[in-house]
């Protein structure tokens, strides 16, 4: 019988086996805490940001400074949630000196870690999106002077776009996505 004082085992909803760090484009939606308003309102179909969603929008605009791998491309706040589209636009896989021949002098790259709970696959997806929500947590936090303050529910959603006409259809969804909440 397990011990009741287990952790208890957190399930990825990640595509098992598929590596965040390729080349691609990828839909990402992240939600508030309990989905609720803390980044601002809809005014007449027009986004405006509060103090938090100022914060969100700044530091989702610096991705690519930590992360020059990256191009961010369609991207929205809305009051309990945000989308965006991120592209990695060139492979963030780590050479070491086993890798550098491949028996004609020609240098290999190592197929990088795929993510795995609590190991980090450097410039993977899911460690971009970890850094972005602890960045916006902290910077929140300090302004608000609010040190328990909870923005971010504890997951987030993916899609990999896989053409230019799912492309095309996420960043339509995301620009139409505060008319449409007018509209509810």
């Amino acid at each position: 019988m397990p011990p009741t004082d287990a952790v208890p085992t957190r399930r990825s909803i990640r595509l098992p086996g598929y590596d965040y760090s390729q080349i691609g484009q990828y839909f990402i939606t992240i939600c508030a805490y309990e989905m609720r308003y803390v980044f601002g309102k809809i005014e007449n179909g027009a986004v405006l940001l509060n103090v938090i969603g100022r914060i969100g929008l700044d530091c989702w605009r610096e991705i690519p400074e930590h992360f020059e791998h990256v191009e961010l491309d369609a991207f929205v706040i809305m009051p309990n949630h945000l989308h965006g589209i991120l592209t990695i636009r060139r492979s963030h896989a780590i050479q070491s000196p086993r890798s550098m021949e491949d028996g004609h002098g020609c240098p290999v790259p190592l197929q990088p870690s795929l993510e795995h709970f609590q190991r980090p696959s450097v410039g993977a997806i899911p460690t971009i999106i970890r850094s972005y929500k602890q960045s916006v947590t902290y910077l929140a936090r300090r302004r608000l002077t609010r040190p328990s303050l909870a923005i971010w529910q504890s997951n987030y959603y993916e899609r990999v776009l896989r053409d230019g006409k799912e492309f095309s259809e996420a960043s339509r969804y995301i620009f139409e996505n505060p008319i449409k909440w007018q509209a509810l």
